[in-house]
């Protein structure tokens, strides 16, 4: 289970992933960076040559399926964990000035992450704090063409081609303090002097 930083080691996780696994011949004909991106970090003009991939956690939901499941509890005494599950909703954006560029890239991402559509503890960074064992699941989302572009006119920069996608499931560690029992009350009056 991951800490606090999990949503920005999921995004710069999977920036670097795509990034280390761009193949060099498209990035001669087709330079490309990968960034995770706020919803402030959006680009608006690139200036420059080459293309950036944006990686944007837009949104961030509760798991349904895992909503209300208690988990075997820890071993830590005084200790429970009651795990917080979580669908992290991201828009995986184009920006470049070549139309060819946009759909090469783009392609080659849907293509790479249908190949491989899991991060794990070798692609995970270690700021999050993920298990070992944990595994987060990259699938292709639904989004109507109407909730796309209201996305697109509600930011700054024009519209960009786009795919969604829902990291499932980051589960992030809530353990707290386990109260005591209570044992006996006791109550003592004293007269007042």
């Amino acid at each position: 289970m991951a800490n606090p930083f999990a949503l920005i080691s999921l995004a710069d996780s999977l920036a670097a992933r795509l990034s280390n696994a761009y193949p060099a011949e498209l990035q001669a004909a087709h330079a490309c960076s990968f960034q995770s991106v706020g919803s402030g970090g959006l680009f608006a003009d690139l200036g420059g040559e080459g293309a950036v991939l944006s990686v944007w956690p837009h949104r961030v939901t509760v798991n349904e399926q895992l909503r209300n499941v208690r988990p075997a509890p820890l071993a830590t005494p005084g200790r429970r964990n009651r795990p917080l599950a979580l669908d992290v909703h991201l828009l995986l954006s184009v920006w470049s000035g070549s139309a060819a560029t946009e759909l090469v890239v783009l392609a080659w991402v849907m293509r790479e992450l249908h190949r491989e559509p899991v991060l794990d503890a070798s692609t995970l960074s270690a700021n999050g704090g993920w298990r070992a064992d944990e595994v987060v699941q990259l699938v292709p989302a639904e989004m109507s063409v109407e909730d796309m572009m209201r996305l697109w006119e509600a930011i700054a920069p024009s519209y960009r081609i786009s795919v969604p996608y829902v990291a499932r499931i980051v589960t992030l560690d809530l353990e707290e303090d386990e109260a005591a029992p209570v044992l006996s009350r006791r109550f003592d009056y004293a007269r007042p002097a």
